[in-house]
């Protein structure tokens, strides 16, 4: 009698509510709520992006049964590598579906006309940091000409960007003397026009691990994540992890060394994960993380795909 093949370890892919995305959702919906403008900066692989995608879903946005539709929070991503202003009338466009063949100018008149049709109330612009100057005027022209007769619509503005150090991108340029950037952060909100969200603190840790257990529990029935809080954090925050010296931890980091370390135990044949199975991923995200290495044989099976948390 042979014993049943154990099915692959499965990553679960389920949008997380933590402190980080609570921080981060509660600025965009202030933003929502009050049309005010805001740059919101975080570190690379704090779960902004996903964090929008949530507030995009959840945000009421409809057709209804005669064909109008309603897109309160409009989403995009900022073009890249290129610093013309179409790019990012392109962009906008794109959001809405087809995209009607039309010179540039018409265009400008057209995503004014069409937002106003749709009632956006927010508009989100996620990797904001690769806006160019160019595109940053056109950004203020588009929303001047939404408030302006007749559509007559003030909407809210969040340049969601990533940071590192202590630059907190847009500052310097909305600074500068020229009306136009003048203009520009005088519609920056008056208390917080800049905010930086920070990532996981360790008890915040400890609630994410705690979660992960109901979650990955069908797979790894004893396990027991919370208990391994201190040394997580510990080697999350890390100089190799956190060159900002944050001392918070980011939920790409986490969730990297959660997925491969519960495969690693799920494909041993544990029920739990110990110490040494984490000791050893985050020695590879730690003093491994450039190392090379020499593949020479056939994998038995495909990795599973790696979302990266934005």
């Amino acid at each position: 009698m042979t014993d049943t093949p154990r099915a692959p370890f499965t990553v679960q892919k389920v949008f997380l509510e933590t402190a980080f995305e609570q921080r981060f959702q509660g600025i965009l919906r202030h933003a929502w709520q009050n049309r005010s403008w805001h740059v919101i900066a975080a570190a690379p692989g704090s779960g902004k992006s996903l964090g929008i995608q949530d507030l995009v879903i959840r945000s009421g946005a409809q057709k209804n049964i005669q064909g109008i539709s309603y897109l309160p929070v409009l989403a995009i991503r900022a073009p890249k590598n290129t610093a013309r202003e179409q790019a990012l009338g392109m962009a906008f466009s794109a959001a809405f579906g087809a995209i009607p063949s039309m010179v540039w100018h018409a265009r400008r008149i057209w995503l004014a006309a069409v937002m106003a049709k749709v009632q956006v109330e927010c508009i989100i612009i996620d990797d904001a940091q690769d806006l160019t100057l160019s595109q940053l005027a056109f950004l203020k022209e588009l929303t001047d000409n939404l408030a302006a007769p007749p559509h007559g619509r003030q909407v809210g503005l969040c340049l969601v960007a990533a940071h590192s150090g202590n630059v907190v991108p847009f500052k310097e340029t909305f600074a500068n003397p020229e009306i136009l950037w003048r203009q520009f952060r005088r519609r920056m909100d008056t208390e917080r026009p800049y905010c930086v969200v920070l990532g996981q603190t360790e008890e915040e840790v400890r609630h994410i691990l705690t979660t992960c257990e109901e979650i990955y529990r069908p797979q790894l029935p004893h396990l027991q994540l919370d208990r391994w809080t201190k040394p997580i954090f510990t080697w999350l925050t890390h100089s190799v992890l956190d060159p900002d010296a944050t001392g918070r931890v980011t939920m790409d980091h986490l969730m990297r060394l959660l997925t491969s370390a519960l495969r690693r135990a799920y494909e041993q044949g544990t029920s739990d994960v110990d110490a040494a199975c984490l000791e050893a991923v985050a020695e590879l995200m730690i003093l491994r993380r450039d190392e090379v290495t020499q593949i020479d044989e056939i994998l038995s099976a495909p990795p599973p795909p790696t979302q990266e948390v934005g």
